[in-house]
């Protein structure tokens, strides 16, 4: 297992505006392993602000995301699978706590290349979350798929995402 961790949260300040995942300049990013493997974190949202947007995603041209988007007093996960190059919305569920689990789980086996996401309100009982990711490898991301943390504000900046670990396994929960 790799493992980032520290006796502190890592924060994710929001120091720009942004209106895209793509132009989000605040991530954090680490590759992933072969044949199978899964990345996992835990998100404080308690200094996320109105039009802030943190999560956990697998980062190429056609990515995957999931993670609390802030609408006024109201959080939400939100799941974004751009398996077809434009991003969709796949799921919603409302968030009514303040920390919440993450993780993407990437099968490479004969090809499939694909990730599945989830959530967690305990991190122990892992939820599914929107629709499968098919990992298209394209040149405007020539490095392939990595995993990362993010943070963006879309409205006004000064909100933060609190991540409290970012680990990586070469094991997955099921076959894809």
């Amino acid at each position: 297992m790799v493992t980032y961790q520290k006796a502190w949260f890592f924060a994710v300040d929001d120091s720009k505006s942004r209106h895209k995942f793509l132009n989000g300049k605040k991530f954090i990013n680490a590759a992933y392993h072969c044949p199978v493997c899964t990345g996992s974190t835990s998100l404080d949202v308690s200094n996320m602000k109105d039009g802030d947007f943190a999560g956990f995603a697998l980062l190429q041209k056609n990515y995957g995301l999931v993670g609390v988007r802030v609408e006024g007093n109201n959080k939400t996960i939100v799941m974004i699978n751009a398996t077809g190059g434009k991003p969709v919305e796949a799921q919603t569920i409302p968030l009514n706590q303040k920390t919440v689990f993450f993780k993407a789980e990437c099968d490479f086996t004969d090809k499939k290349d694909v990730a599945n996401f989830f959530y967690s309100l305990d991190g122990k009982t892992w939820t599914p979350i929107g629709t499968q990711l098919k990992m298209a490898y394209t040149l405007p991301h020539f490095m392939g798929y990595r995993f990362t943390l993010f943070n963006y504000a879309t409205k006004n900046v000064g909100g933060s995402a609190d991540f409290d670990f970012f680990h990586i396994t070469d094991t997955i929960s099921k076959k894809n």
